[in-house]
C-alpha cells in the first residue's frame, strides 16, 4: 500500500502516512467531543491541544506504530461516543459491531490498547443488556466482528513461511512461534524493561509530558460540574485513562534519569488522548453551566474560544522552545 504513494522513497511514504494517521487521530478526538456535547471550542481544544503537543508531533513524523495507535484510540473513542449517544437500540447495535471490529484491528497494531478494550467491551455489553439489545445472535455477531479484526495477523505465518518477514520477531510458522510473537514474550509482555526496581519512576514521565494547562482545565472544570457526574461516557474515559496510567506506572519500571530510557514516554500518548477529550468536554460543560447560572452566553462562549486558542498557541510555542 505504501508503495502506491507517489513519493520519493518508501521511507518518505511511511513518514507521510504516519503524519496522516496523526491528523486523523486529532480529528477523531474532535469528533468525539462533538458527538457528546456538540461542536464548539471544546472539540477544537480536544483535537488541537493533542495534535500540537510535543510527543504527538514527534511521533507523527517518524515511521513508528504510535501514530496509528493514536488513530485507533480516537476511533474507539468516537465509536464509543456514537454508541452512547445513539437514540435507538438498532443504532447502538450497529456501532457496537463497528466497535468490536476496530477493537480487534487496534490490537493488531499495539498491545497497549488491550487496557482500553477490556473496559470498553463489558461497558458496551452492559449498556446493550440494559436497553434489551443483547441476544445470543448479537453476542455471536459481536464476537465474529471482533475476531475479524485479527485478520491482519494471517500475514505473519504466511510471510514467515515465505521467508519475507525479515523485520519481524522469530519464526511464526509454528503455533509456539506465533504466540511468542503475539505476546511479545522475548521482549517482555507488557514490560518496557525487565526490572523490578524504580517502580514509580515512570509516573514522573506522565507528569512531565501531560500539559499543565490541559490538566488544570480538565480537573478544575470537569469534576466541578454536576452535569458530568451524570455522564456515563465521561466515567468510561476516566476509568480507561486511570487504569492505563496506573498499569504502566507499575510495569514501566524505568529510570528516567537515563536519557536513553526517556524515549518510552511515547507510551503515555494513549492516556494523553483521553485527558484531552475530558478537557474538551469540561470546557463545554463549564460554558453551559455559566450560561445557565449567570446568562451572557455569548461572553462565555467567546471566552472559551479565546482560552482554546491560547492553550493551542502556548503548546506550539513550547514545542519551538
Amino acid at each position: 500500500m505504501l508503495s502506491l504513494l507517489p513519493l520519493s522513497s518508501p521511507a518518505h511514504s511511511v513518514n507521510v502516512l504516519c503524519a496522516v494517521f496523526g491528523a486523523g487521530a486529532s480529528g477523531a478526538l474532535c469528533f468525539t467531543v462533538c458527538r457528546v456535547v456538540g461542536p464548539g471550542p471544546g472539540a477544537v481544544l480536544a483535537g488541537g491541544v493533542f495534535e500540537v503537543s510535543k510527543l504527538v508531533w514527534q511521533w507523527s513524523v517518524v515511521a513508528e506504530v504510535f501514530s496509528l495507535n493514536n488513530l485507533f484510540v480516537g476511533i474507539l473513542f468516537s465509536l464509543s461516543a456514537c454508541f452512547h449517544c445513539a437514540e435507538s437500540v438498532h443504532h447502538k447495535k450497529k456501532f457496537a459491531l463497528w466497535g468490536a471490529l476496530f477493537c480487534g484491528l487496534s490490537l493488531c497494531n499495539q498491545h497497549t490498547l488491550v487496557l482500553y478494550v477490556v473496559i470498553i467491551i463489558p461497558w458496551a455489553l452492559l449498556h446493550l443488556n440494559t436497553h434489551n439489545g443483547l441476544s445470543l445472535f448479537g453476542l455471536v455477531s459481536l464476537g465474529m466482528c471482533f475476531l475479524a479484526g485479527f485478520v491482519p495477523y494471517i500475514y505473519l505465518p504466511i510471510s514467515s513461511y515465505l521467508n519475507r518477514a525479515r523485520w519481524s520477531w522469530g519464526d511464526q510458522t509454528s503455533l509456539h512461534g506465533l504466540l511468542t510473537h503475539l505476546l511479545r514474550a522475548e521482549y517482555g509482555t507488557f514490560s518496557l524493561v525487565p526490572t523490578d526496581s524504580l517502580v514509580f519512576s515512570s509516573i514522573t514521565v506522565l507528569s512531565a509530558e501531560a500539559s499543565v494547562n490541559v490538566n488544570t482545565v480538565c480537573v478544575t472544570l470537569i469534576f466541578f460540574l454536576s452535569n458530568i457526574l451524570r455522564c456515563v461516557f465521561v466515567w468510561l474515559i476516566v476509568t480507561m485513562v486511570s487504569i492505563y496510567s496506573v498499569f504502566f506506572a507499575w510495569r514501566a519500571n524505568l529510570n528516567i534519569e537515563n536519557p536513553l530510557l526517556l524515549g518510552v514516554e511515547c507510551f503515555w500518548l494513549q492516556a494523553d488522548a483521553g485527558v484531552c477529550v475530558l478537557a474538551g468536554l469540561g470546557l463545554i460543560w463549564a460554558v453551559c453551566w455559566l450560561n445557565g447560572r449567570l446568562g451572557w452566553g455569548t461572553l462565555w462562549n467567546t471566552g472559551a474560544w479565546i482560552l482554546t486558542a491560547g492553550l493551542i498557541t502556548h503548546r506550539i510555542s513550547l514545542n519551538q522552545g
